[in-house]
């Protein structure tokens, strides 16, 4: 397939519209290609966030593509499977192994025997044998430790071999500073992220002969060795090939673990961020919800305050009304003295501007006219 050219303009379209990621592996360039080409020309990426945010229907802003004067054509190679697997002197994989072969430091040639074999090895070589000389004397019952044991489930003529590969391995993998436990499972942790290994040998399905109707088979020892990476997705493994030992696969297994603990380390991140701006707006929300629940009690209280106003208005004037009628009707007594003056003390107590101290209304609600109840 040929090359693709593009503008300026289209670049810029293609990196918002899907991730960086996906735009390197259908143009077989690394990552960080693209990101220099579009750096070159001056071309705004969107940051780690902006995907998991569009993924959820969130709200996302777009950079706007920067206004130059040229129009330069961009060429981007098309998709070319090799760049994937490997092979392609290009590829993120080959980029790594390169950078791999250039450290001092490290040796990726397995020797022929042990020579300072590391802690887990010496733990997993002690096991076997303890196992072997229970089985040889019968001691079904022997005590054996099983801490720090790798799991290597291979045939007794593959041990040697399977000690040697995991005690290089195991070198290799602590002079990058990493770390290899064997407990229960043996894990490589590569920047915090954790893997599940186990070297075992391929068995290959064999037809035995059978009386029964139903065909039945034996597993039978191919004696190559496969290493595996478990409880993952995708499944991993490399294995013995007519071209390659697994031992001539190290920089191959090494290089792709840190290419993916960098990719974990990089979603990790975008999920923290994601998490990070949800927990923002979730806290905004709730600002917000305080706020307009502030502002409707706020203005309930206006309202009743101004209803009360126009109520004790409502009351005044008619207490004035009625003071001026029995001054006119000449029928001002005691009696009616007394209510003029108890009925302004309460249009006092029920104004919202003075509200008058009254002992006898104490616990009452001005607004609701309600007995107060205590909780």
């Amino acid at each position: 397939m040929g090359n693709k050219t593009v503008t300026r303009q289209e670049l810029y379209e293609l990196v918002w519209s899907k991730p960086v990621t996906h735009i390197a592996k259908q143009y077989g360039f690394s990552d960080n290609g693209i990101r220099k080409i579009c750096k070159k020309h001056t071309i705004p990426l969107p940051n780690s966030g902006y995907w998991s945010k569009l993924k959820y229907n969130k709200p996302v802003v777009k950079a706007k593509l920067p206004k130059q004067d040229d129009n330069p054509k961009i060429i981007l190679e098309n998709t070319n499977p090799a760049l994937f697997e490997g092979s392609h002197k290009r590829s993120e994989l080959a980029i790594a192994k390169k950078e791999l072969a250039n450290t001092k430091g490290l040796i990726f040639k397995v020797p022929n025997k042990l020579s300072k074999p590391h802690s887990l090895t010496v733990a997993t070589r002690n096991f076997k044998n303890d196992l072997i000389y229970g089985y040889e004397k019968g001691y079904w019952h022997i005590k054996t430790n099983e801490t720090e044991v790798l799991s290597i489930s291979v045939s007794k003529e593959l041990f040697k071999r399977s000690l040697l590969f995991m005690d290089s391995f195991i070198k290799i993998l602590e002079t990058r500073g990493h770390v290899v436990t064997a407990n229960d499972n043996t894990k490589v942790s590569i920047k915090g992220h954790s893997y599940t290994i186990r070297l075992k040998e391929k068995n290959k399905r064999v037809k035995k002969e059978s009386n029964t109707s139903w065909p039945q088979f034996d597993l039978v020892p191919t004696g190559n060795l496969c290493l595996k990476l478990d409880r993952s997705y995708p499944i991993k493994e490399w294995s013995d090939s007519k071209t390659k030992t697994l031992e001539d696969k190290l920089p191959d297994i090494i290089a792709w673990l840190e290419i993916r603990a960098k990719k974990d380390e990089e979603e990790k991140i975008a999920r923290e961020i994601w998490h990070k701006e949800l927990e923002i707006e979730a806290k905004r929300e709730k600002e917000l919800q305080e706020r307009r629940q502030n502002e409707l009690t706020k203005f309930t209280n206006l309202f009743e305050s101004a209803t009360r106003w126009h109520k004790t208005q409502y009351l005044r004037n008619y207490i004035k009304e009625f003071e001026a009628f029995v001054l006119k009707t000449n029928t001002l007594d005691a009696d009616k003295k007394e209510w003029i003056n108890w009925a302004k003390e309460k249009a006092d107590w029920y104004d919202p501007f003075i509200e008058k101290d009254d002992a006898l209304l104490s616990g009452i609600d001005r607004d609701s006219l309600k007995f107060v109840t205590l909780k």
